[in-house]
C-alpha cells in the first residue's frame, strides 16, 4: 500500500518537510513504511518509546534521527502540543500513547482497536462492530489486562474529544463507551481469568479417537459441575478454538498417530495455545494408534514448551476402543476433572 499512503501524504504536505514521524509501536502494520517515508523525509525525527527506536534499528539496520520520550514526556510542535504515556504490552513492549493536548485527540495504537474497516471511518458512522470490538480484544489484549487497566488509569483525566486507534474506526462519539467496555472485558480477566471448564479438541480419522472424546467427557461430567465443550476440530474455525483455550482451565488434546505424527489440526492448536494467557492449565493427551503410538509424547512435548501443566496420566489405546477401554477412559476424566479442580484451588481461580 506504499503507492498509497504516499499519495495520501502529498495530499496534505510535502514530505520532505516534515519534522517529526511519531511511532507509537513498532509492529510492522504499523511500521512497515517507514523505510520508504524516511527516504522521502530524511531530515525528520523518529519519536518513540525506547523499546521502539531500539526495535527498529533491528528491524531495518540503518541509523536515523531519533528522540526517545518517556511517560510524562512533551513535544511542543510550535502551535500544537503532543504529551506521551507509556502503555508496554499493549500489546507489545513497546507501545505508547500521544495525546494532542489543544485538539483534546488521543492516539493508542492498537488499544480500543478492531478489525473492522468502513469508508465511513468514525463510530458515529458505521454499523455496530461489537462483536468484532470484543473478538480484537480477546485475541489480542486480553492476556495483557492489568497493563490495559493501567493505561485506562493514566488516561482518565484527559480531556478527549476523540480517540484516533491504530485499527477499525475513530471514535468521536462513542470513545468513553468503548473505553468502558475494555476496562470491563479487562477486569473480567482478572477476576475470573479461566471457567471451571474443560476444553476437548480432536481430530478423528476413524472415529475412534472421537469415541474416546466422547466417553472422557462422560468421565469428567462426574467429577462435578464442570462444563465440557468437546470439539472435532478438522473444520472448526481457528477464533472458536482459542475462544474456547482462553476460557477454559483444562484442555485435552486428541490425535489419531499417523506416519509416526499427530495431525496438521493439532499443530494448529499449538499455534493458538498462548504461554501468557494459558501458563499452568492442566493438560492431557489421547488417542487411537496402531503400531507406533508416537502421539502421546508429541502433544506432551509440546505442552511443555507451552508452559502448560501436564496431567500424570495418558490416554493412548490401539485402534478401537473395547468395553474395558471405554471405561478406562471414563475413570481418566473422573481424574483429570478432579486435578483441574485441585489445580485450580492452587492458582486462586476458585
Amino acid at each position: 500500500f506504499w503507492e498509497t499512503y504516499e499519495q495520501k501524504i502529498r495530499q496534505v504536505c510535502n514530505p520532505a518537510e516534515i519534522e517529526y514521524i511519531i511511532l507509537d509501536h513498532t509492529e510492522p502494520d504499523h511500521s512497515g513504511n517507514l523505510a520508504n517515508l524516511l527516504r522521502l523525509a530524511p531530515e525528520a525525527t523518529v519519536v518513540g518509546s525506547g523499546n521502539a527506536l531500539r526495535y527498529l534499528k533491528d528491524m531495518f539496520g540503518t541509523d536515523f534521527k531519533s528522540l526517545q520520550v518517556k511517560d510524562g514526556d512533551s513535544l511542543s510542535l510550535g502551535n500544537k502540543t503532543l504529551r506521551f504515556f507509556n502503555a508496554p504490552n499493549l500489546h507489545w513492549p513497546d507501545s505508547i500513547y500521544s495525546y494532542l493536548e489543544e485538539d483534546k485527540v488521543l492516539f493508542t495504537c492498537d488499544s480500543f482497536g478492531a478489525h473492522y474497516c468502513s469508508e465511513a471511518m468514525y463510530d458515529d458512522l458505521v454499523d455496530n462492530y461489537d462483536d468484532a470490538f470484543n473478538y480484537y480484544f480477546d485475541v489480542i489484549l486480553k492476556p495483557f489486562s492489568k497493563f490495559m487497566l493501567k493505561a485506562i488509569e493514566k488516561i482518565r483525566t484527559l480531556e478527549i474529544s476523540a480517540i484516533c486507534t491504530g485499527h477499525g474506526p475513530i471514535l468521536r462519539s462513542n470513545w468513553k463507551r468503548y473505553v468502558d467496555m475494555s476496562e470491563k472485558r479487562a477486569l473480567e480477566a482478572i477476576e475470573n481469568p479461566v471457567k471451571n471448564k474443560v476444553f476437548i479438541a480432536y481430530v478423528s480419522a476413524y472415529h475412534n479417537t472421537g469415541d474416546l472424546a466422547k466417553f472422557i467427557a462422560e468421565g469428567i461430567k462426574q467429577a462435578g459441575d464442570i462444563e465440557v465443550e468437546v470439539m472435532d476440530i478438522e473444520k472448526a474455525s481457528l477464533g472458536n478454538i482459542d475462544e474456547h483455550l482462553a476460557k477454559s482451565s483444562g484442555i485435552l488434546l486428541g490425535s489419531p498417530t499417523i506416519n509416526q505424527n499427530i495431525l496438521l489440526q493439532i499443530y494448529q492448536v499449538f499455534a493458538l495455545i498462548n504461554p501468557i494467557r494459558d501458563r499452568g492449565k492442566l493438560a492431557a493427551a489421547f488417542g487411537s494408534y496402531g503400531w507406533s503410538g508416537e502421539g502421546a509424547s508429541l502433544i506432551e512435548s509440546n505442552f511443555r514448551n507451552l508452559k502448560l501443566k501436564l496431567f500424570d496420566e495418558n490416554l493412548f489405546i490401539r485402534f478401537s476402543p473395547d468395553a474395558s477401554e471405554e471405561e478406562k477412559a471414563r475413570t481418566f476424566g473422573l481424574k483429570f476433572g478432579k486435578a483441574m479442580a485441585e489445580n485450580m484451588k492452587c492458582d486462586g481461580n476458585v
